[in-house]
This record gives C-alpha cells, structure tokens and sequence, in this order.
C-alpha cells in the first residue's frame, strides 16, 4: 500500500497542500498555518515543501545544483541568501550584508521569504518528516527531460499536467477549499507530494547526490 504523504507550496494567502494516500486521487487542502495544515494529515510519513531548509554562510550546493538540474528553467530556483541576511530588519540592512557575502544584492521577493523559511525550519526542527523539495526539480524528473516552458504558461501548464498523470495522480478539475489557488501552485504543491512518496519508500534522489536522510541544505525529487 502506498504511504500516505504530504506536498506543500506557499503561495500569497497561505500554504496549499496535496495530500496522497492509498488512492489515486490527491487531496488539495489549503491553510494560513502551516502547523495545523500539516496537522490535517495526521498518517503522513513524509512532509516535502517548497522552501529552503538551512540556510548556508554563503551559497547553498543544492542550489547551484539545481539551478543546473532543471535548465533551461534555472531561472525557477532562487539562490537562498545566507541566514544574516535574511534576518537583517531591513531590506536595506540585509543588502549591505549581501553585499559584504555574495558580492551582490538580493531581491525584495528573497528578502519577503524570511518570515516563511524561519516558519519551515522551526517546524523541521520538530518534525523529521519534513523535507526539502524544488518543484521544477521534481518535474524536470517527472518529466524524464527539461521542461522547455514556464509553469505559467499554456504549454508549461500541460506539460506538468500531463506529468502528474503519467505519475499516476489524479488531481480533480473542481477543488473544494481550493478551488481559488492559482493552477501552478496546486501542481507544485502535487509534485512535491510526488516526491514525498518517493522519499517515504527510499526511492527518492537529492540534489546533492546521495545525501543523508534527514540533512540539511538538500534538495530531494
């Protein structure tokens, strides 16, 4: 029997889940409070989200492997800045410390993720079913090939479908709860779900490779 499993991705009001368990058929569930969302799926043997965990000094391996992994989609993954600069109180202040580490600034949507990875890696820190996914990683392996075109875009949008399919997941054309969240964060939040079951029954790959179980800094699919 297939282990129940949960992916998450943030998207502007909050977080939306997909939850996969012995069927087919994903649940997408949607919350402000990413505690309680997980919470919802009591059975879930892994947890993947779409959101750094750990944070480096400088630049994160799994990042730049990434990056690599899914071009010409390498746009997708933002290289996360070191932990100072994310806990700098200001944008201002945390691109003088940019600056000073990396040689250049950060964006103001970098910066505006702190508040979220801080929520990840506190809740990671107490649960060890929680992992790290990338969901154009999980699709450039879904895909079997580099996925030519944007998540947002008519032909993006039909490949990760047809994707998820492939995989075996049905995703219903009418959500209940979620009905109102954008298209690609629901099939972001279905390909890290793709990856948690491949992580719960040992089947998943890392970026770096063959990290250990329960690392930081790493990118699983």
């Amino acid at each position: 029997m297939a282990p129940a499993v949960v992916g998450i991705d943030w998207y502007k009001p909050g977080w939306v889940a997909a939850a996969l368990g012995a069927g087919s058929e994903a649940e997408i569930l949607v919350g402000p409070d990413l505690e309680e969302l997980v919470a919802r799926v009591p059975g879930a043997q892994c947890v993947a989200i779409d959101m750094p965990i750990g944070l480096p000094e400088t630049v994160r391996e799994c990042d730049v492997l990434a990056r690599s992994f899914v071009k010409p989609r390498h746009n997708s993954v933002f290289m996360t800045p070191p932990a100072a600069v994310l806990k700098a109180s200001t944008y201002e202040a945390a691109n003088e410390l940019a600056l000073e580490r990396l040689g250049k600034k950060i964006s103001k949507q970098a910066y505006a993720l702190g508040p979220n990875i801080a929520t990840v890696n506190a809740l990671a820190e107490r649960d060890a079913r929680i992992i790290e996914v990338h969901p154009e990683v999980s699709f450039r392996a879904l895909a079997g090939t580099p996925v030519a075109w944007p998540k947002n875009s008519w032909n993006g949008d039909a490949v990760r479908r047809s994707a998820i399919q492939r995989a075996g997941i049905v995703v219903s054309n009418e959500l209940d709860e979620a009905g109102g969240v954008p298209v690609a964060d629901v099939l972001d939040a279905v390909a890290a779900a793709w990856s948690a079951r491949r992580y719960a029954v040992h089947e998943a790959k890392s970026l770096p490779p063959r990290a250990s179980r329960g690392a930081k800094e790493v990118i699983w699919y």
